[in-house]
């Protein structure tokens, strides 16, 4: 190519290019150039020093507004308090900018969903997203941020867990997880009192059957918590990461789906997968109880929840048939006896009483008084469980209902359900 020649010979005074390559060049037709750069991208990263970590600010905006954020260099054990975002990373195809330092940077859909709805309209927010915080182009540092990763999770304030944008079932989703992580409160006014069972459980299935929920490393994120936030578009659910705490939403989850409320209801009812959910939650509960010294021991609301799906003539069967398999907390059988005189709802709840009674006397041998007289009852901090949406949303939409006006009853239910049987 002769431009190529003549820009060999005007910088370097050489008659030809190096190995006589000029005779295979092609030249450029009459009037074309050809022109020369070198091109950089700007990092936005710093060497971090040891031990180290990045927090990244989000400035406040509201929702129209470009996302402006700011990336800081903290040690980590004199980090402020920060939220660890724990999320899933979505297609790489789809992507969204923001700012970083002032710089426009391109991250996954996923994430930047994530951050749109995180932020305040009023104030900052300190979060640790590692897609931003991690530099992905260094090997070494991303080998040493994967190995405190725990560290990093462990010591944030909270574990903000963000599942994705809302759906038309994600009200009544986030309705009744919030029923069933709300440790607190009593069984009273549970989601399917007010819709019906089939609505719960495609809420539930919607949120339960996020990719979340299927992603590796989400498990260690969500366990190492002392507080989680689950965020599904502008709902969100707190709690606290506590041995009481994890033992009673365990237990409320499994007392409800062994009830004569589920066990009796069709094959509608039944479809619903509660492992994802129970997994992760009972995952928090062992590392709750590795924290406090605590030695967990299955008992036999396990084995009922486990086996919920076997058959039995006698839906009573479905208690009586376990009770030999597990000795409680004295050593011996649970104290009731076989009748089936008994009717199925107050068989139910004279199971799950002595459930909390060996649950009780667990909780109190290593020294964590309190009553558990509700089934569903946990005495705690008062913010055990927080219901609200995020400060970057402005419209406010239904509010999910609270606790503490009339009882549940569950009788008339499943004796009508047992009367449809019979019939």
């Amino acid at each position: 190519m002769v431009y190529f020649t003549r820009l060999w010979k005007n910088l370097f005074s050489f008659q030809s290019l190096p190995f006589r390559i000029d005779r295979w060049l092609i030249s450029l037709p009459k009037g074309w150039k050809v022109s020369f750069g070198f091109w950089g991208r700007p990092t936005l990263y710093s060497p971090l020093g040891e031990g180290q970590i990045r927090l990244l600010r989000l400035h406040p905006g509201q929702s129209q507004d470009v996302v402006n954020t700011t990336l800081l260099a903290v040690d980590l054990a004199e980090a402020p308090p920060y939220e660890a975002l724990s999320y899933a990373w979505g297609s790489f195809q789809e992507r969204s900018s923001l700012l970083i330092d002032g710089n426009p940077v391109e991250i996954h859909s996923g994430l930047f969903d994530a951050i749109h709805t995180l932020r305040s309209p009023t104030s900052e927010r300190l979060i640790w997203a590692d897609a931003i915080c991690i530099n992905q182009y260094d090997m070494e540092e991303r080998n040493h941020q994967v190995k405190i990763m725990s560290e990093i999770y462990h010591s944030a304030k909270s574990v903000t867990v963000y599942l994705g944008k809302s759906s038309g079932r994600t009200e009544e989703g986030m309705q009744a997880l919030q029923f069933f992580l709300d440790a607190r409160s009593p069984l009273e006014h549970p989601p399917w009192e007010s819709s019906t069972t089939l609505e719960v459980e495609l809420g539930l299935m919607d949120i339960i059957g996020r990719p979340w929920f299927e992603r590796i490393w989400t498990v260690q994120e969500a366990t190492l918590a002392r507080h989680t936030t689950f965020v599904c578009g502008d709902h969100q659910v707190a709690y606290r990461v506590d041995l009481r705490t994890m033992r009673s939403i365990v237990f409320r989850i499994k007392s409800s789906a062994t009830s004569p409320y589920f066990s009796t209801s069709t094959d509608e009812m039944r479809r619903l997968d509660w492992s994802p959910l129970l997994m992760i939650l009972e995952t928090q509960l062992r590392q709750a109880a590795r924290r406090e010294g605590v030695v967990l021991r299955r008992n036999h609301l396990d084995l009922a929840f486990d086996f919920r799906q076997r058959i039995s003539t006698d839906p009573r069967d479905k208690y009586y048939a376990i009770f030999g398999i597990v000795e409680n907390d004295q050593g011996g059988n649970l104290v009731l006896q076989p009748d089936y005189s008994t009717r199925l709802e107050e068989l139910h709840r004279s199971f799950t009483a002595e459930i909390q009674r060996t649950i009780t006397s667990e909780l109190a041998d290593v020294g964590l008084q309190g009553s558990m007289d509700h089934p569903l009852h946990c005495d705690g901090e008062s913010d055990n469980v927080e219901t609200m949406k995020p400060r970057s949303f402005t419209k406010s939409r239904r509010t999910f209902y609270s606790a503490g006006h009339k009882r549940y009853k569950l009788r008339k239910f499943v004796r009508e359900t047992v009367l449809r049987q019979n019939s």
